[in-house]
């Protein structure tokens, strides 16, 4: 996935530093510039996606540098100013000359983070580029189980249809890669929305809903629907019978993801039965790996021919003890552990063949960090120490849970973000080695 690149023009060492820090874990490209001669000479070697641009700087101050680039009509990059004593004039004579946003020091980190993110769509959606949405890579289900090919058929059907679809299944099964294959299938000249119900509640969905409200004859993917408290699924049947204009063929296909099956919660009325009327038309389960074990090898090998041209990893081969070894291992975290062990191994270097006993050590690695210690060694450890493994459990499992997304684990947590990253840097916690399939 090409992630976006973001210069930060800050004559503040600290403000650069933590900003870049934060942008950094957020999987964000950052770059950063003393003043605005430096800017300048960066942006020629590159061009960025977005510039957060102080306004006060000795010499070459952010409004001149603005004035300069809308003189020229050189502002191929979306700009966010910041400013610890802006005015509101100054705001207004910034968004008259370009600027997309204005954020104020003390920076909030999740203004700042939704104004990145908020910034970044606009701009891409104003040139009209296919890069605006993440890229999905968009394959027929892997394997030759009766599974992946009654799946494979069920998504031909699909294709002739605008059903709403609901899927559901453990995590890492791939929900949100398969309801973007069907969004390809039948909408693949069409810009799709991405929604996550983890990042939504009561105070913000209507907003959030609103600023994605999807094109005619797209399609919206919203995953974690089982994650919506019951006043935000009551907003979100509101907002999605407004998308559809009475009286005329559907307009927008809706796709939405589950862990849990919703039937279920409604007879718990932990789920409204008119949300799930009007999501599950059609229904698709997505089983554990464990089930479909014969379509390993294929994912194996499907994985370690092409992450290195997706992603550039080294290439490496897995040995036949090694294939055999994981044909019969339970993948408790399925196809999102499967890619996420290939990466591991691949960039782990070494030997062009991996071997049985690589591949082992890497599984236990990984084992080791999801389990917890037993009570009773914990108990014989220092109050600090015993209290440091807790966290690194607990931010670890709540981790894998939201597939590495440190936005999500804040929220479940209840911590703020600059707290959070600081955490995870001191218990040596990585997200972005936590990904999705």
């Amino acid at each position: 996935m090409t992630h976006a690149d973001i210069l930060i023009v800050d004559d503040e060492p600290d403000i650069r530093e933590l900003i870049s820090d934060i942008l950094s874990d957020e999987d964000y490209r950052v770059r950063t510039a003393v003043d605005g001669h430096d800017a300048l000479n960066q942006i020629q070697e590159r061009t960025p996606d977005l510039i957060l641009l102080d306004i006060w700087m000795p010499e070459l101050d952010g409004i001149s540098l603005l004035k300069k680039w809308h003189k020229n009509g050189d502002m191929p990059f979306a700009v966010v100013m910041m400013s610890g004593h802006g005015t509101i004039e100054t705001a207004i004579e910034a968004t008259k000359m370009g600027a997309a946003d204005f954020v104020e020091k003390p920076i909030s980190l999740a203004k700042l983070l939704q104004t990145i993110e908020s910034t970044l769509a606009q701009h891409k959606q104003s040139q009209n580029s296919e890069t605006q949405q993440p890229h999905w890579q968009i394959i027929d289900p892997i394997g030759s189980s009766k599974v992946a090919a009654e799946l494979r058929e069920t998504l031909k059907k699909l294709a002739k249809t605008n059903h709403n679809v609901l899927l559901y299944g453990d995590a890492g099964t791939g929900k949100t890669t398969t309801a973007m294959l069907i969004h390809h299938h039948r909408h693949h000249n069409k810009q799709v929305t991405l929604l996550d119900s983890l990042s939504l509640d009561e105070d913000n969905i209507d907003a959030a809903l609103s600023d994605h409200s999807p094109q005619p004859g797209s399609s919206c993917v919203i995953a974690n629907v089982d994650c919506l408290t019951g006043p935000s699924q009551q907003k979100l049947l509101s907002q999605l019978k407004q998308w559809q204009k009475p009286h005329q063929v559907k307009q927008t296909q809706v796709l939405v993801t589950s862990q849990q099956d919703l039937s279920s919660l409604i007879e718990q009325d932990d789920f409204s039965r008119d949300l799930y009327d009007y999501l599950a038309e059609f229904v698709i389960y997505l089983p554990p790996l464990q089930q479909r074990t014969e379509d390993v090898p294929e994912l194996l090998n499907f994985y370690v021919n092409h992450l290195p041209d997706i992603e550039q990893t080294p290439y490496r081969k897995l040995s036949v003890g090694a294939q055999n070894y994981l044909r019969h291992y339970a993948w408790p975290g399925n196809l999102r552990e499967l890619k996420n062990l290939v990466r591991q191994l691949q960039l782990a270097g070494g030997d062009t063949e991996i071997q049985q006993t690589e591949v082992e050590a890497f599984i236990e690695q990984n084992q080791q960090s999801m389990t917890h210690t037993s009570q009773q060694t914990r108990y014989d450890l220092e109050l600090r120490e015993a209290r440091e493994e807790f966290e690194r459990d607990y931010l670890l499992y709540h981790l894998h849970k939201v597939d590495g997304k440190v936005g999500d684990l804040a929220k479940i947590s209840g911590m703020e973000r600059t707290n959070l990253y600081r955490k995870l840097r001191t218990l040596n916690i990585n997200p972005k080695s936590i990904g999705s399939p």
